[in-house]
């Protein structure tokens, strides 16, 4: 299917949102991706598809890409994306993917690592605007202070006793003992792990290593990033 850029916004100095205009309805879950092919001319050894998490909420209607451009020379898919302009396409197919909630009433911990916050935003904001319990305790690690949704995040804090915020910026990392603290406080909670593949392959090893059984464990990782 094709999908139409309506508008890009600046998320953060280094980050930004793609909204599109979909060819045919499209109906997903908060945390799944689409599969994009966007084809431009001398593309990289990567060629020209990428997955994407889609980083608007269903109810938003329009998917949307949110991804960070702060190496200058980086792919030629995110150059070729970056120079989209309103009225350009991009061929789309999906949705796909598990990374999805599966029962409300579970106490969760989300772990973010920079750009891996955007299935969380999906699926925190859609939570939000069906007024369903939000009980999250999210793990929040990033490069800088310029936490990407930081501000919509932090509104449905404010509105959610249930869910917790922990930030933590470059040097401090996400510890064993940060999640151990919070598991003590927890009744079998479930782990949802996104961000860079390196972050989310380490975190997936720790909770195994904790004990936690696999099937608690939700993973969604980002290629061609490095660890925030």
């Amino acid at each position: 299917m094709k999908l139409k850029l309506i508008k890009k916004i600046d998320v953060t100095h280094d980050v930004k949102t793609f909204i599109f205009e979909a060819q045919e309805h499209i109906i997903w879950q908060p945390g799944q991706y689409l599969h994009y092919v966007l084809n431009h001319p001398n593309p990289d050894d990567r060629e020209a598809e990428r997955w994407f998490t889609i980083s608007n909420a269903p109810y938003e209607v329009h998917p949307a890409i949110t991804t960070r451009f702060a190496n200058p020379s980086g792919s030629t898919f995110k150059k070729a994306l970056e120079n989209l302009k309103p009225g350009d396409e991009i061929e789309a197919d999906g949705p796909k993917g598990k990374f999805v909630l599966e029962d409300l009433s579970n106490q969760h911990v989300f772990i973010a690592g920079g750009i891996g916050i955007t299935p969380f935003r999906s699926i925190l904001l859609q939570l939000a605007h069906d007024k369903q319990p939000i009980n999250v305790d999210l793990l929040y690690a990033n490069r800088d202070d310029n936490f990407i949704f930081d501000g919509e995040l932090e509104e449905i804090a404010s509105l959610n006793p249930n869910f917790r915020i922990h930030k933590f910026v470059s040097p401090k990392k996400i510890e064993e003992n940060d999640i151990k603290a919070l598991a003590d406080t927890l009744k079998d909670p479930k782990y949802y792990v996104s961000g860079p593949e390196p972050m989310v392959e380490a975190f997936e090893q720790m909770l195994k290593k904790m004990g936690i059984v696999e099937e608690n464990i939700h993973t969604d990782f980002f290629p061609g990033y490095e660890m925030e």
